[in-house]
């Protein structure tokens, strides 16, 4: 009987598998961020009179902007400081548009062309510059170099 005991031990030990380990090779690529095709983005607002944000969206839309945003607003300033200013409507059109840095004197002098076509056309245009985006995806969204 110990010689039959001695042998089921034997047959529920479990074999070792020896497993190959194959090398993974990752191509090596360059950080996003110092590929020489990554530009700079702005924030661009522009703050014409009620109406006429429809036609700022189309220059912008022009010159690949992924993004604009329109907000209404009113007011500007006292009654006094408007009558200095010669602003007759405090009701406004805000537009705010993310753009590449490299097309921000384009879209200026677009905007000139679009002010001085009419006396109607009014309006003011600033940019802030932008630090940083949050993921690469964001980016190439904003900048419209998504490949799908």
């Amino acid at each position: 009987m110990a010689e039959n005991v001695k042998e089921v031990k034997k047959i529920k030990k479990p074999k070792k598998v020896k497993v190959k380990k194959e090398k993974v090779t990752e191509e090596v690529r360059p950080a996003f961020e110092t590929r020489p095709d990554i530009k700079k983005l702005v924030l661009y607002t522009i703050i014409v009179p009620r109406g006429q944000g429809e036609n700022i969206l189309k220059i912008l839309k022009s010159y690949k902007s992924s993004a604009q945003f329109i907000q209404i607003g009113e007011g500007t300033a006292t009654s006094v400081i408007r009558d200095i200013l010669n602003i007759e409507d405090t009701k406004k059109d805000i537009i705010y548009s993310i753009v590449r840095e490299d097309t921000v004197k384009d879209i200026k002098q677009e905007l000139d062309v679009y002010f001085i076509a009419s006396k109607r056309n009014k309006g003011i245009a600033y940019t802030i510059s932008l630090n940083s985006i949050v993921g690469v995806k964001m980016y190439k969204f904003l900048t419209q170099t998504v490949r799908g």
